[in-house]
């Protein structure tokens, strides 16, 4: 019986938790109850039980909701704060000193597929032809090179971004000293 009675109240403080927020961001939007029930299509004695958690809202309600709010529905559904990761530049791995080439979003932190880099290059620094299993996305801050992949030259220059499918053999001849962020999707 115990057990039972702890269930209903962790459910409960759920359902005021979801409560709560929505009654913040409906707030924050300056909405009245009724002006957010008419919006999402329930009345707002509805929306008032939800909003004291006398009410379980659906799926398909809690969307809905979201969207008039202008938040992802995990916002309202979360526990805690939001997951914060602050790498300072000293706990960022360094791959390359010369190059400057640091990994500022470790495999794993956004995606297991997913690595973002920084780099500074200098001029006629050279990025010998190779290749990698995924996809590259970068994008030059500053500065201008040339992008070789498979044979075909890219002109890049700062404000430029390109993708390009990394299985093909692709390489870099910087002209101009660059810094760039890149972004690596790791095949599957």
């Amino acid at each position: 019986m115990k057990r039972k009675s702890s269930i209903k109240s962790h459910q409960q403080k759920a359902l005021q938790s979801i409560g709560s927020k929505i009654r913040t961001e409906r707030k924050k939007h300056g909405l009245s109850l009724e002006a957010l029930a008419n919006r999402v299509g329930v009345s707002k004695m509805t929306l008032q039980r939800i909003e004291t958690g006398a009410t379980a809202p659906s799926i398909v309600l809690l969307t809905e909701v979201a969207f008039h709010l202008k938040r992802p529905v995990e916002a309202l559904i979360r526990d805690g704060n939001a997951k914060v990761v602050h790498l300072k530049k000293d706990q960022q791995e360094t791959l390359d000193r010369a190059k400057k080439f640091r990994v500022i979003a470790p495999r794993g932190l956004v995606s297991d597929r997913v690595t973002l880099t920084y780099s500074e290059l200098a001029k006629d620094a050279v990025i010998n032809t190779h290749t990698n299993k995924g996809y590259e996305w970068a994008f030059l801050i500053e500065g201008s090179a040339v992008v070789d992949v498979a044979g075909s030259q890219y002109h890049f220059k700062s404000g430029d971004a390109i993708f390009y499918d990394a299985h093909v053999p692709h390489s870099i001849q910087v002209k101009e000293t660059c810094r760039y962020v890149g972004l690596f999707l790791r095949d599957e």
